[in-house]
């Protein structure tokens, strides 16, 4: 994974904010974020229950685990990037709120207790053994807790200004959808050649994504 460290040490480390530029990127109202049916989705889900436990892995600047936060929830981030780690940590004291930061890669992630939202965003399209990690964040999460998750899929090919470091997207029915076969989908879609708003560094692109929010079956039987 040093190849995917260093191209985000050095993206994050090229601007002040890489991600989510706009003046709302914080707001925890659902409706203020029309483009992202995936945050819609996470945000009206944290904001219907009693604040948990939650963690943000492949956390970028930090802006999905501010979000969780600011609604009380207690949150940690994993993230490779060492330049990330250090933006989440000064935009969760802008922000006033507190995120733990792990500065490391998933797999060697430890946690002390289980969460009941795990939110993988953007992560597991450079990691080509996914089953691994998905049961990773299976086993990591409370009974009844959820996990959302966003990658690439292969329904298009990955745009050059990605080919640069390994990647690996998924098939739209594969090893990521199907390791989630017996929890339920909150939401469940394939977002196809969306046009990326995202980054000011690159070319014009496209990319296609699996996007899944599921719940874990609250008994260990009904896991398997």
């Amino acid at each position: 994974m040093t190849e995917i460290q260093e191209f985000f040490d050095a993206a994050y480390r090229g601007t002040d904010r890489y991600w989510w530029r706009q003046a709302h990127r914080y707001s925890t109202d659902p409706d203020d974020h029309p483009a992202s049916l995936m945050t819609q989705s996470i945000l009206r889900w944290a904001r219907q229950r009693p604040p948990g436990r939650a963690l943000d892995i492949g956390s970028g600047e930090g802006t999905d685990a501010i979000r969780l936060a600011l609604l009380g929830w207690q949150v940690e981030a994993v993230e490779l990037s060492g330049i990330g780690a250090a933006k989440v940590r000064r935009f969760m004291r802008e922000a006033g709120v507190e995120v733990a930061v792990h500065h490391t890669d998933i797999r060697d992630f430890a946690p002390a207790h289980a969460f009941d939202l795990v939110v993988c965003n953007g992560v597991l399209h450079y990691i080509e053994e996914k089953s691994a990690v998905c049961k990773q964040m299976q086993d990591m999460t409370a009974p009844g807790g959820m996990n959302a998750v966003s990658l690439w899929s292969t329904f298009s090919p990955v745009p050059r200004p990605h080919q640069v470091v390994p990647t690996f997207p998924d098939d739209e029915e594969g090893a990521v959808v199907g390791a989630y076969g017996r929890w339920r989908k909150v939401l469940l879609y394939m977002e196809r050649i969306k046009q990326e708003a995202g980054h000011l560094d690159m070319d014009e692109h496209a990319h296609s994504f699996i996007k899944m929010i599921a719940e874990k079956p609250s008994t260990a039987d009904e896991s398997r």
